[in-house]
């Protein structure tokens, strides 16, 4: 190994230091998650994509930490609707602190994401994520944003939140 390839490695590997310390945040942001709702209703079937989580467990962790920027991006955007949010009984400075720490994770991993000098291989990931999340506007649209479509979401993006969370913490130790 080259002098360049070890501190280029190193540089990598410093400039994601941070992932280490993803599971804390993301455990604040499942907490507060919890907070908002109480209890997870379980007869509440919502659509979500397994399988391309499963894929994306296999990619690089370069790849890995692009999914994981976009998906929570678009969870933000989901659930940054409080005008719609008039049905449910969430209380909103736990809403508004949620979204804080979900935009931390977001801009932590963006700077991880600035250091990968290769652009992503895995584009079609981003289409079935934004599919997904157009499948769950549709669902709070359907349901006009009743409570109960809240549930709904606030469940789908529990599941989201665990399973980037796996995905975080089998990159780390890698």
């Amino acid at each position: 190994m080259t002098t360049f390839e070890i501190l280029w490695n190193r540089s990598q590997c410093s400039a994601c230091k941070w992932l280490g310390r993803y599971r804390t945040v993301s455990a604040d942001s499942l907490s507060l998650l919890k907070e908002m709702g109480g209890q997870y209703p379980e007869n509440i079937k919502v659509p979500f994509p397994g399988p391309l989580y499963s894929s994306i467990g296999l990619d690089e962790v370069e790849d890995q930490v692009k999914f994981l920027v976009l998906t929570l991006d678009h969870i933000i955007n989901l659930m940054d609707a409080t005008e719609h949010m008039k049905s449910v009984q969430w209380d909103p400075v736990t809403v508004e602190y949620f979204l804080k720490v979900l935009h931390r994770q977001s801009s932590e991993l963006k700077e991880c994401v600035a250091h990968y000098n290769k652009p992503s291989h895995k584009k079609s990931y981003e289409i079935k994520i934004k599919r997904h999340f157009r499948t769950l506007r549709k669902i709070l649209k359907k349901e006009k944003y009743s409570a109960q479509a809240w549930e709904k979401i606030r469940r789908a993006v529990r599941t989201h939140l665990q399973r980037m969370e796996i995905i975080v913490t089998s990159s780390v130790t890698v």
